[in-house]
């Protein structure tokens, strides 16, 4: 967008350009009003986006086993999650692509088709997760996600899951909730996977435990303080919700998270209140 800070600088450009100032002036207003109406076209179009966006993370479903909240820092979120059920068992993903926008969200996009495909073929936990990573291997975007992807049998209540780079989880066991330190695989799309997944399948009885699954942008939220949470201020949000049921709990936390965004960022009002895209998951086994 074109800016004139003085008349002279109008005579001057006017001069440059073999035109009178008025000539000059009507030639800016002209392309500034192009500007804005592109501007404005874009800001539409990136309004659609998010919107379809918004309708590939799936509903949160009546029997209150799986339940997930994101909220975006940008229109578009990078942070992603899905969930699919095939007969007993919850095939379940949350994963972070790198980056933050429209490129972030694309890639988004296409994992989390490409995790429902690859369930609904009755891909194993373990097929999914090399399929995804040779696909985004294979694109050679620069981009790269962290994330978990796991299978929940309602039956016997067993977990299988891969953390692929990612937080670790959280667990709550009769109010008691503690981190879950997992085995790790690179992040996806970083390198070709020339090992045995089996040698980091998670496995664990989720039986009276809750299980919670996380982006990063939840745990590098700052406190009142301006210091990073950290999966220890997680826990500390879980502790003081853990009377309430699993719907409740996500709300307060993003409601508490959006109240230290608010106080940081008071003297700034164009400022984000939200720093990073924020995503949990929960499962109550």
């Amino acid at each position: 967008m074109m800016k004139i800070d003085n008349w002279e600088d109008l005579i001057v450009l006017a001069k440059e350009q073999g035109l009178t100032p008025k000539e000059a002036w009507e030639r800016i207003e002209k392309t500034n009003l192009k500007f804005l109406n592109r501007k404005s076209s874009a800001e539409k179009e990136l309004k659609k986006g998010t919107r379809v966006q918004r309708l590939m993370f799936p509903k949160n479903n009546e029997e209150n086993i799986l339940l997930a909240k994101n909220v975006p820092s940008l229109d578009v979120s990078g942070d992603f999650y899905n969930f699919k059920y095939l007969e007993d068992k919850i095939f379940f993903t949350l994963g972070d692509v790198s980056g933050k926008g429209v490129d972030a969200g694309l890639i988004m996009a296409r994992v989390t088709s490409l995790f429902e495909i690859l369930v609904e073929e009755k891909k194993s936990l373990i097929e999914i997760v090399s399929l995804i990573n040779d696909n985004l291997y294979n694109l050679r975007s620069g981009k790269f996600l962290t994330g978990i992807f796991a299978v929940y049998d309602k039956k016997s209540k067993n977990l299988e899951f891969i953390n692929a780079g990612h937080s670790e989880s959280i667990i709550s066991e009769n109010k008691k909730i503690t981190e879950h330190v997992s085995g790790k695989i690179p992040p996806l799309g970083v390198q070709p996977i020339n090992f045995d997944l089996n040698s980091v399948l998670n496995n664990i009885s989720l039986k009276d435990k809750i299980f919670y699954i996380y982006s990063d942008g939840l745990s590098e939220s700052k406190d009142f303080e301006g210091n990073k949470i950290e999966a220890e201020g997680i826990i500390d949000l879980l502790n003081k919700n853990k009377d309430h049921n699993i719907a409740t709990q996500l709300e307060n936390i993003f409601i508490e998270i959006s109240a230290f965004g608010a106080l940081q960022n008071m003297s700034n009002e164009e400022q984000s209140i939200i720093k990073d895209d924020l995503t949990i998951l929960a499962i109550n086994g």
